[in-house]
């Protein structure tokens, strides 16, 4: 194996491979030049080369915390070896921020607040906005959801799983056509446009094992590779949600996070209508239960019974956080 690592650095990089220590991510790499992390990409070119411009673009905007892509010696943010597609990158400290309190997601709020407030006037070759993304979602797994219970219904025998659809089923009807309403209500067209115009994006996986400590407790960002152009707050309602499932979900942690995010990127009102539409919306039951009725199987798995039952339980505790934004 690290005769394909010495090959990608020399040929990709022009850097010479002395050894290398796995990591969860990759691979860091003793080199001439120093260290430095191989990695190999779960992500398209196209989104390897967008996210090398959101780094790039945070990166002159002040929001230095993070590990850049090196170029290749052609002057590419990624390396083509044997169809495998690698990337190089600066080495941030290994220690994930622990997600044990409501200090540390404020800390992160915090955090996320100012990167997406340092990229504002992000532009790419390879942005691809979906306007209609969320409506259509929201609509898309309304029906969806009638449709499986109907199915259900049709079947006679119930297993584990059925009633568990069965027992939730007016609850997270109820939560979709709320979030629709709200949708309407923020002016989703508007707000898509606007976070067009600003160049926003959203990083889909902030979280501990991608905000890594450093000296004097300062927290680098990590895990761009699967980033995309969206509205930003869909970063912040997914922090919001893991607060609440990572800890006892006090209301007054979510305050403190939604003030420290605003720091550097206040809400306008409609947008904390958006933030609330994100958070009453079932996501993950409702993509879990899609994914398991859409299959066919001969018997219920327990492993999806029991991820079913825990999406159940992060829906409620998301149903609490709406009633918190909303209060505060």
């Amino acid at each position: 194996m690290e005769d394909i690592h010495e090959k990608v650095l020399w040929e990709g990089y022009g850097l010479r491979f002395y050894s290398g220590t796995r990591t969860r991510t990759g691979l860091v790499c003793k080199t001439d030049k120093g260290l430095r992390e191989l990695k190999k990409a779960r992500e398209r070119m196209n989104s390897i080369r967008y996210a090398h411009d959101v780094k790039e673009c945070l990166y002159h905007n002040g929001f230095t915390d993070i590990s850049r892509f090196y170029n290749t010696m052609e002057g590419q943010p990624c390396f083509v070896k044997d169809g495998t597609i690698y990337v190089l990158e600066e080495l941030l400290p290994a220690m994930p921020l622990e997600e044990d309190g409501k200090e540390a997601f404020i800390k992160g709020a915090e955090t996320l607040g100012r990167m997406h407030f340092c990229a504002k006037g992000l532009t790419s070759n390879f942005v691809l906005w979906d306007k209609e993304r969320l409506p259509v979602q929201f609509s898309k797994r309304k029906v969806e959801l009638a449709k499986i219970k109907r199915r259900i219904q049709r079947q006679g025998g119930y297993d584990a799983i059925d009633l568990l659809v069965l027992d939730n089923y007016h609850t997270y009807m109820e939560q979709t056509m709320q979030a629709e309403a709200l949708l309407q209500e923020a002016d989703y067209p508007t707000l898509i446009e606007k976070a067009e115009k600003e160049g926003a994006f959203c990083h889909h996986s902030f979280k501990g094992e991608n905000l890594r400590i450093g000296d004097a407790g300062k927290l680098y960002v990590s895990g761009f590779e699967g980033c995309s152009s969206d509205i930003s707050l869909l970063d912040l309602a997914a922090y919001l949600k893991r607060y609440m499932k990572k800890t006892d979900g006090a209301k007054g942690g979510v305050i403190q996070m939604l003030e420290a995010y605003q720091k550097y990127n206040p809400l306008e009102e409609n947008e904390k209508v958006l933030l609330r539409a994100l958070t009453i919306y079932p996501e993950k039951f409702m993509r879990l239960i899609n994914e398991y009725y859409n299959k066919r199987r001969a018997c219920v798995s327990p492993a999806m019974q029991e991820r079913l039952a825990l999406a159940a339980e992060d829906e409620r505790k998301a149903k609490e956080l709406f009633d918190f934004i909303q209060e505060g």
